[in-house]
């Protein structure tokens, strides 16, 4: 299995350089399908390749459809194929995450909570395509995953583990979308608290957690707005 491994490494390596990332997937997928799992550290080249697709790809061209000229004509038949497309993708990755990723015996207390993000940022993507109808209940199982993710975090991570913080940030984007806009008061104060609370295990403020928290607080002002 090992030897398998590395050979899963450097495939799924090489494709990932040539830009092949419906390659990546199909690589990952066969070694799920003969093994039943992929260590932790080894996962996080297929959400680039699904996250690529989705984002760089399919959304670029979507946003670039949806928001064209009102005096000119949309495609709405390659719109709709876009949309499929995402939909897919999303479901796709999350159906592996269910069914390998999650129950995986290989998963630390971090891997758990990084993989219940990883399933709740897939389907928050998928929300932003969804019809009314289904957005709702889309964003409602991402929030479920998020919340879950952040009780974890709290009872296993270390206080100055920046996952913590991270999930926490996503919770609270998703509870904006579901509540129109509104950044609740609490939920804001506890997200500045744990920002903080990160700082101050932090030496220096050229140290790259730093900035990174300080992209958190930024990020988390643009909710608030």
């Amino acid at each position: 299995m090992v030897d398998n491994l590395i050979e899963l490494r450097e495939q799924a390596g090489l494709a990932t350089c040539a830009k092949r990332y419906n390659e990546v997937i199909l690589i990952y997928k066969n070694y799920l399908k003969n093994y039943g799992d992929i260590p932790p550290i080894d996962r996080q080249m297929l959400y680039t390749a699904y996250n690529k697709l989705i984002l760089d790809y399919n959304f670029k061209s979507y946003w670039k459809l949806t928001s064209i000229e009102l005096n000119k004509k949309i495609d709405f038949d390659y719109l709709e194929i876009i949309e499929n497309e995402i939909d897919y993708l999303c479901n796709d990755i999350i159906q592996l995450i269910d069914n390998y990723f999650l129950a995986s015996k290989s998963n630390k207390d971090l891997d758990i909570v990084m993989t219940l993000r990883q399933r709740a940022d897939f389907l928050f993507f998928n929300s932003s395509i969804a019809r009314p109808a289904t957005k709702q209940i889309i964003l409602q199982s991402a929030l479920r995953s998020y919340t879950e993710g952040v009780e974890r975090s709290r009872l296993t991570l270390p206080i100055n583990e920046p996952e913590r913080v991270l999930i926490q940030l996503r919770k609270c984007a998703c509870e904006v979308q579901l509540s129109n806009g509104i950044c609740n008061r609490y939920t804001y104060s506890e997200l500045i608290d744990a920002i903080q609370e990160m700082k101050s295990f932090i030496s220096s403020p050229d140290d790259p957690l730093f900035l990174q928290m300080e992209s958190y607080r930024v990020e988390l002002e643009k909710i608030q707005c």
